[in-house]
């Protein structure tokens, strides 16, 4: 009996130690997995918290970059950089919430051993750190930011400074500008007022000029007054297509001239005057080797008769000369009557 009792070996403590070390390991575990879960989730809820900051910071950026001048621009582009690293910092906590809950899937199935667990915590703690520095840098950026604002508001503050001063200086000149106009104005008056007073001078001697050449020349219908100028017909003076006056239009031109010579003698020495000889056609275009246009016949008509009434007595500077070929006619050239109307010689007694 004796020996039968040494003999048998009792095994349940040690079985008992072993399931106690299988247990406190398990416990150990869970402890780790529990503690590393709950400082990812407090990881990510620190990036989401400073997600949230930077969100807040770039608004605030963004409002006062939209009252800044030129130099926003490239506070613009700054924000649209920290948008492009903040997109980043979202996928980057996409891809952190995916790992957490891969790991909480790993935590139920207890398939993750300590080492894998501890290099994970690593990595992670490594990743923070990075995800530190990455969040320093950014407050370094927002401080260089706000510094650049402030700057632009103090340079918006000195250009609205000076647009004061300009626009004072805008009032002055408009005042004196103002008071020049005023001038100017009381200047044309008195100017018109003269001009006025010289026109009816002259208009006297127009009147009478017309008056005496009436007479003179009885009820030809060659030649007429149409307003302040003596028309003459073309086919009174030149053949068609030259500028040479036969003898009857020098005959008549002569006539003229002794009635403008002495009726010049009775204008005040005071009183400028002038007589325009102005040379029209028809439309009918002309091109010789003489005349290649109607502006080239009309003014050597005009020149034609001008040299008569200076060859018999009117002085050089008080005849004035121009050629205008078709472009200023009487009536419409739509016939062979109106054309010929066109076709002239227009005299004026004018002023300089």
């Amino acid at each position: 009996m004796k020996r039968s009792k040494f003999n048998s070996i009792n095994i349940w403590p040690g079985f008992v130690d072993a399931i106690s070390t299988l247990l406190l390991v398990f416990v150990f575990l869970l402890a780790v997995l529990m503690i590393s879960e709950n400082f990812l989730t407090q990881a990510i809820f620190g990036k989401n918290t400073a997600l949230d900051n930077l969100r807040s910071r770039i608004k605030s950026l963004e409002l006062n970059i939209e009252e800044g001048t030129e130099e926003n621009i490239k506070l613009s582009k700054l924000l649209k950089n920290l948008n492009i690293k903040l997109e980043k910092l979202i996928i980057e906590k996409e891809n952190t919430d995916k790992n957490l809950i891969e790991e909480k899937k790993n935590n139920e199935n207890l398939s993750l051993d300590l080492e894998g667990l501890e290099k994970k915590i690593i990595g992670l703690l490594d990743e923070l750190g990075i995800e530190k520095l990455k969040i320093t840098e950014k407050e370094n950026i927002n401080r260089e930011l706000n510094s650049t604002v402030a700057q632009l508001n103090d340079n918006i503050i000195s250009l609205n400074k000076k647009i004061k001063t300009v626009q004072n200086m805008l009032e002055t000149s408009n005042k004196d500008i103002n008071n020049k106009n005023l001038e100017i104005e009381n200047l044309s008056e008195k100017l018109n007022q003269a001009l006025e007073q010289k026109v009816g001078e002259l208009e006297e001697y127009r009147s009478e000029f017309f008056g005496r050449l009436k007479k003179i020349i009885g009820d030809e219908e060659e030649i007429n007054v149409v307003g302040d100028r003596f028309v003459l017909q073309s086919e009174v003076f030149f053949s068609s297509g030259s500028a040479e006056i036969g003898k009857e239009g020098k005959e008549k031109v002569i006539e003229i001239t002794k009635v403008l010579i002495s009726i010049s003698k009775k204008i005040p020495n005071n009183l400028d005057w002038l007589i325009q000889v102005e040379g029209h056609t028809d439309n009918i275009p002309i091109s010789t080797v003489e005349f290649p246009s109607n502006w080239e016949l009309s003014t050597a008509r005009a020149i034609s008769v001008a040299k008569i009434m200076m060859k018999n007595g009117i002085p050089s500077n008080k005849i004035n000369v121009a050629g205008y070929g078709e472009h200023k006619p009487l009536v419409k050239n739509n016939d062979s009557f109106n054309r010929e109307k066109n076709r002239r010689i227009e005299l004026k007694l004018t002023q300089p």
